[in-house]
């Protein structure tokens, strides 16, 4: 077929609906290093859905008492070395704790509505009808429409482009009338390892939120959380005002009489969450301690409590918020009073004050030239003209995929797994997950974006290589889950996993075939002959092989890395990295590194297990045991080239992967890189079924936000984009176009443009 593909036809055909309360998933707007997430009347006011940034970060005090510089992780033995690495110090616990919890991702405020009954109770989201959101993906806008006792509440909700900032426009009879007002609040940082609704709202004292007027409806908010400042800048248009919170001077004691999350007692938890006088928390099975068997049953809450010397009694629907206590709003501002029908409010958030604002329409516009450009940059799919039944799925999920990506993970900083949703592993990111989150720029051509977090490496190699020094290595050794800081967060899985490290070597080649020029080859010269260092001395010769292992974290992080020997996809990949490094001096005409040759000539082959590629080896029933987690195996030819590998023992490996591996017990990227795999091998229609799989493991809600692993688990998204780049651009050695597709026969027509060839 000719002709350009209707890029905008083709995005819009998938733009966003979607008619309930929903208080697990999200709409998102955002800017990549800035989100926005709101529910279905287009802003947090029923479910208090976390607004996340890449420089938002918190931590709490050091624990009086409390020496952080005693840590000093673990000792391993390392073939006869003693080895201290950033696992959980057995003689500073406490510092441990501290250290793994701090810094996280801080949740910048909610921006909501309080929407009023007729009686002046709150409405709850059941109190809704008519309701429609729409999310036109070509714009980057969300229009909501909702009804609350049939009077009209419209709003439109965008973020702008440039600045973390996101614009509303509202308009309803309900604000003239004093029943909707705009609400404004912010809570304490959060070091819950994963945390579905981001924020403590139960330490009102614990942080200050200050306000300063700058004029006729403009108004500075500076937050401060401990040694985290930043600023939440506010303009709006009509004639609202900004009130101030009522505190409380003396809170009165708070006591859960009763608690019942349906037919199950969880009064204990409710009380537990009392701190300060006040309880907030959001109605689920999840946070109440519900029915561990049914965490995702929808249940009321029924709640007796005692403030002060009054009783009460109320019952809050699922996913209702509940805020208790005579100081829970201390940080709770109303926009709001005034006589007109509509507000159009700013709200930009920020380290540093910001003099100037846009206007909402200002915001929309920027927006409205943002995203055709951004639709029009780099690759494109179009599968329209399938009959194939899973096509349209399949270009769903990529069309919603890249704008999921582009929101939540086109920051400065290699991205969480949960993106700018809410937070996983305190809001830190995995090293080796950026290949996941990022790699798929490359190969839809978007280089932009991608370098805005692509000098990570550049940054953190100081202490990479003051991390390898300290463990006795050259080089420079990557860290595997970290914040901004680039310091390790202890644990043992972080301690001993690697495959991170030859990450570099991965996005390097990418960059050059890319960009060939002496500008690529010396930004990245550093950095790869550091890790080439690190590949080489991390290994030990044993019988004239040089070994990798034990200890080790494998990719499936399910064996004892104590016995875990010569992982298979962990050779591959260190072979892999070596071959660039060595590739990289002679285009920068230096001679090669002899030991590295070395090192690649006695390497340890792939472990073999009757004619099939083993885990590891030595491994022990592996077919019996091991078949869950990540099925790094089929990794070694599709993701990877083959460095090491025989294809006839690929081939036997893959068949038997593809026919027995638990698919219920993987990780949203392992269908992608199935996928790849099978696409290398030449099996395409094998491919499609990997990305088109519908178990729990791997599906996309209507908002593109996808299972996996925590939700939501974006590597899902990004591997899916690099995997189907990779099908329909290609990659060395394929043929013809579209070599990862079934052929018209098949169904399949597959149009593409503006992509990268895979390696």
């Amino acid at each position: 077929m000719v002709g350009a593909i209707d890029r905008r036809s083709l995005v819009r055909r998938h733009n966003v609906t979607r008619s309930t309360v929903d208080y697990r998933v999200p709409t998102q707007v955002g800017n990549g290093r800035f989100a926005f997430n709101m529910d279905i009347t287009g802003l947090q006011t029923f479910v208090p859905f976390a607004t996340l940034s890449d420089w938002g970060w918190h931590s709490y005090p050091v624990p009086a008492g409390t020496d952080i510089d005693a840590y000093r992780g673990r000792a391993w033995d390392f073939h006869g070395r003693s080895v201290v690495v950033e696992d959980v110090d057995p003689d500073q616990p406490v510092a441990s704790d501290w250290l793994r919890d701090n810094p996280h991702r801080l949740n910048l405020g909610r921006i909501g509505l309080l929407l009023l009954r007729t009686d002046g109770s709150a409405a709850v989201g059941s109190d809704l009808d008519n309701c429609r959101q729409d999310l036109d993906l070509w714009t980057g806008t969300v229009t909501s429409h909702v009804e609350l006792d049939g009077v009209p509440i419209d709003v439109r909700t965008t973020a702008h482009p440039d600045l973390d900032a996101v614009a509303v426009s509202i308009h309803s009879p309900l604000l003239a009338t004093g029943r909707l007002s705009v609400l404004l609040d912010f809570p304490d940082g959060d070091d819950r390892y994963f945390a579905r609704q981001v924020g403590d709202w139960a330490s009102p004292r614990r942080h200050c939120t200050t306000v300063d007027s700058l004029g006729s409806r403009r108004a500075r908010l500076r937050r401060d959380v401990d040694d985290t400042a930043y600023h939440v800048e506010l303009a709006w248009a009509g004639d609202a005002v900004l009130t101030e919170p009522i505190l409380a001077a003396d809170p009165r004691t708070l006591r859960v009489i009763r608690a019942a999350y349906g037919e199950h007692d969880v009064t204990t938890a409710a009380g537990a969450a009392v701190r300060n006088q006040t309880l907030a928390f959001t109605v689920d099975g999840d946070l109440l301690g519900g029915h561990p068997a049914e965490p995702e049953v929808r249940r009321d809450l029924d709640l007796e409590y005692q403030l002060g010397a009054e009783r009460h009694a109320v019952r809050i629907p699922y996913g209702g918020l509940v805020r208790l206590g005579d100081d829970v709003f201390r940080h709770r501002h109303l926009l709001g009073g005034g006589q007109s029908e509509q507000v159009d409010l700013v709200a930009a958030f920020g380290p540093d004050p910001i003099d100037e604002l846009p206007t909402a329409a200002q915001t929309r516009d920027a927006a409205a030239e943002y995203w055709p450009q951004f639709w029009c940059s780099g690759g494109a799919i179009e599968l329209a003209g399938s009959t194939d039944p899973r096509a349209l799925e399949l270009e769903r999920r990529i069309v919603l995929s890249q704008y999921v990506m582009a929101v939540n993970e086109a920051g400065s900083l290699p991205p969480q797994e949960t993106g700018l949703v809410n937070n996983s592993w305190n809001g830190r990111f995995h090293f080796e997950m950026y290949f996941w989150h990022a790699a798929h720029w490359a190969l839809w051509g978007r280089w932009p974006i991608l370098r805005r977090s692509l000098d990570i490496y550049q940054r953190l190699l100081p202490s990479a290589v003051d991390r390898a020094r300290r463990q006795g290595f050259e080089g420079a050794k990557w860290p595997k889950c970290t914040g901004p800081d680039g310091r390790e967060s202890p644990g043992e899985i972080h301690a001993l996993l690697v495959w991170q490290q030859p990450h570099v070597f991965f996005f390097a080649e990418l960059d050059y075939r890319a960009h060939p020029s002496q500008e690529t080859l010396d930004r990245w010269a550093p950095v790869l002959s550091s890790t080439a260092d690190f590949l080489a001395s991390y290994l030990v010769e044993r019988d004239g092989r040089f070994v990798l292992g034990p200890p080790v974290h494998i990719v499936s992080e399910n064996t004892d890395p104590a016995q875990t020997i010569n992982p298979a996809f962990e050779l591959a990949y260190w072979r892999f990295g070596l071959r660039i490094a060595q590739t990289w001096r002679e285009r920068l005409g230096q001679p090669r590194v002899p030991h590295w040759d070395d090192v690649l000539d006695r390497l340890a082959p792939l472990p073999v297990e009757h004619a099939e590629y083993a885990i590891y080896q030595g491994i022990e029933h592996m077919w019996e045991r091991y078949t869950f987690e990540h099925p790094a195996l089929s990794g070694l030819f599709g993701w990877l080239p083959g460095d090491g590998v025989n294809p006839t023992v690929m081939r036997a490996t893959a068949k038997r992967i593809f026919a027995e591996w638990d698919r219920d017990r993987i990780w949203g990227w392992d269908f992608p890189m199935l996928a790849m795999c099978a696409a290398r091998l030449g099996q395409p229609e094998q491919a499609v079924e990997f990305l088109t799989h519908n178990g729990e493991r791997f599906q996309f809600t209507e908002t593109g936000l996808p299972t996996g692993g925590p939700f939501p688990y974006l590597p899902s998204s990004g591997s899916l984009l690099y995997a189907v780049a990779m099908m329909a651009g290609g990659w060395d050695g394929s043929d013809g176009p579209t070599p990862g597709f079934p052929d018209e026969s098949a169904g399949w027509v597959v149009r593409c443009e503006g992509l990268q060839q895979a390696l």
